[in-house]
């Protein structure tokens, strides 16, 4: 027990040596970034102010699409496995691919209409499936 308390001794007696407080400031920051150019094209024009090169984000940004709000899908396990192998293949995401589907689909009003009733036949199949499946919880319920 002694020998616990030399070494606390010793480790809490040593002097430990003054470190000078880090600058947080924004300032400091600013100057760093002055000082390292940046290596992107887009921001190598040193002349420009930031203002202005924000405006050009902005403006450029106001041209591409907006994205809309998250949409839960489910998809028939074959159907998924298939759409995300061939998003990976691709390098793409389902939502990249899903919207140029859609977009696809919009400029081709024949191919709109047999997808469209393909579509149809898979809503009347998960019905039935979602019938079929409320009935045997309820059978089991009551057996």
């Amino acid at each position: 027990m002694s020998e616990s308390q030399d070494i606390r001794s010793i480790l809490t007696s040593k002097s430990r040596a003054k470190v000078n407080p880090r600058d947080t400031s924004l300032r400091s920051m600013q100057q760093k970034e002055q000082s390292e150019p940046l290596e992107t094209e887009e921001f190598v024009d040193s002349q420009s102010s930031p203002d202005s090169e924000l405006q050009q984000l902005q403006n450029e940004l106001d041209t591409l699409p907006e994205i809309g709000k998250r949409l839960a899908i489910h998809l028939e396990k074959g159907v998924r496995g298939d759409l995300l192998r061939l998003c990976d293949e691709a390098e793409i995401t389902p939502e990249t691919f899903i919207e140029a589907a859609v977009a696809m689909l919009q400029n081709n009003p024949g191919l709109k209409e047999k997808v469209l009733e393909d579509a149809i036949t898979r809503l009347q199949k998960r019905k039935r499936a979602g019938v079929i499946r409320r009935t045997i919880a309820m059978v089991q319920k009551y057996i």
